[in-house]
């Protein structure tokens, strides 16, 4: 079967298949005579029409040449589509303003809409739901985030818009420190843990008794070493979590969260990356499984630790072992055999586990320890081979995922009985064109259009 040598012939066999996803797939390399041919194929079933304007892969010029309609349920879903171009989606505006506010609503809120765009809905929009959806897309500019604050003096719109925009990503300092001024407990609460948030309300809220601030304060790394101290004593057991999270507090005070009443600050502990050998002893003896489980997968423990925490009667901590980046080779031969399938399965998906390991493990019958050991990069070929052959689709997609399948390993899964697999296998490196080329003509649509689609960016890529 001889491979497309040049994007003329690739429109041609994409032709050929009649389908309207493979006609979209190479639509952007098309000219003249064979691009009319292709938009005959898309858009003469308004069913296809519908079906590629809801579709999230279909490309962007496709989207484009679907938005020069009247159709509204095109239109409709052209707004939906959150891969719509951003060109698409002004022609639409204009070609829709004022005719449905639900339209500008979807268009208010689409992740590709221009900011010229969304500045004029801001400005001139009277629809309060467009104005709110604004507020909560994030391609929204700080300067639009303003226009909308400045439309609004009092009212249900302003509580709301003052929500979103303290939470929003694009606000700037000097509006954080505005809302903050003016907001309630839980705008407070969003601007001081917003990342622009400025010291000088840090400074501020640090003497705000409520518990919704406190809890987004004790989070800062900006806090001096007084405040932290003060927070680690906080009553409600969620600030003192913050605090055991937060990088700027002291051993000191670790090693007194460490004790915490609440399993929930002590599980915070756990996690740290500046444990000292006492901190990590009391750890390694707490009755909550689920602390004992996190210290078992922080890196810095040592391996007499690991070796302690192997032994726990929770499955749930040996398997926090296994999954521990540095789990020492002795103790993964340890888990290898253990009682519970899930920590078996922890190991045969751990690239530290070697392959004598591997070998014993592709005995098992848990899937889910199969499917590890078929994903492990350190499973050799001959076993990858084996595991092809399985019946259970999660074992042959995990040879998929594997980056040390060879094409040799991979070639039979070309004719996979789960097409998901076939046309995961097009954006493969270690398969070669040719070998890609006969899922042009898989009997699925998605898998045709995912190959053709493929290609298509090969011509585009050679040609710029």
């Amino acid at each position: 079967m001889v491979v497309a040598n040049s994007a003329e012939m690739l429109v041609n066999v994409a032709l050929d298949a009649g389908d309207s996803l493979s006609a979209a797939a190479v639509y952007s390399i098309a000219v003249g005579k064979a691009k009319r041919a292709l938009e005959v194929n898309m858009l003469s079933k308004r069913r296809d029409v519908l079906a590629l304007a809801r579709w999230e892969h279909t490309p962007a010029c496709v989207l484009e040449a679907l938005a020069n309609t009247s159709d509204q349920a095109v239109v409709v879903r052209l707004d939906k589509n959150q891969s719509t171009p951003t060109n698409a989606l002004s022609q639409l505006y204009v070609e829709q303003a004022g005719k449905a506010s639900s339209l500008t609503i979807l268009v208010a809120q689409h992740k590709h809409t221009s900011p010229l765009v969304l500045k004029s809905i801001a400005q001139f929009e009277t629809d309060k739901k467009a104005l709110l959806a604004i507020s909560q897309n994030k391609a929204a500019s700080n300067e639009v985030l303003a226009i909308l604050l400045d439309r609004f003096q009092s009212g249900a719109t302003l509580e709301m818009l003052r929500k979103n925009i303290c939470e929003h990503p694009s606000a700037s300092a000097e509006l954080l420190e505005k809302m903050y001024c003016k907001g309630d407990s839980y705008v407070k609460a969003a601007v001081v843990g917003h990342a622009n948030c400025p010291l000088q309300i840090l400074e501020q809220a640090v003497n705000e008794e409520d518990v919704l601030i406190q809890r987004k304060i004790a989070s800062d790394k900006r806090l001096n070493s007084h405040v932290i101290e003060r927070l680690s004593q906080h009553q409600d057991k969620l600030v003192r979590s913050a605090v055991a999270y937060n990088v700027s507090a002291s051993k000191a005070i670790s090693k007194q969260l460490a004790r915490d009443a609440s399993d929930v600050v002590r599980r915070a502990i756990a996690t740290r990356g500046d444990l000292t050998p006492q901190m990590i002893n009391v750890l390694t003896n707490d009755t909550d499984v689920w602390v004992r489980q996190k210290l078992a997968r922080n890196p810095i423990v040592t391996f007499s630790v690991l070796d302690y925490l192997s032994k726990d009667s929770s499955a749930d901590v040996r398997r926090g072992v296994a999954r521990n980046p540095k789990c020492p080779v002795m103790l993964l031969g340890v888990l290898a055999s253990d009682s519970d399938y899930w920590v078996r399965a922890a190991v045969a998906y751990q690239h530290r586990t070697p392959r004598r390991f591997l070998e014993d493990l592709a005995m098992d019958d848990a899937i889910d320890v199969l499917s590890g050991v078929a994903n492990n990069p350190n499973t050799s070929q001959r076993l990858l081979k084996r595991l092809v052959a399985s019946v259970e689709a999660d074992v042959r997609r995990g040879v998929i995922l594997n980056k040390s399948a060879t094409r040799a390993t991979l070639l039979p899964l070309l004719e996979d009985d789960y097409y998901l697999h076939r046309l995961m296998l097009v954006a493969n490196h270690q398969l070669k064109d040719v070998d890609k080329w006969s899922l042009c003509f898989d009997p699925d649509c998605q898998v045709r259009f995912t190959a053709f689609r493929y290609f298509a960016k090969r011509f585009i890529k050679s040609s710029g």
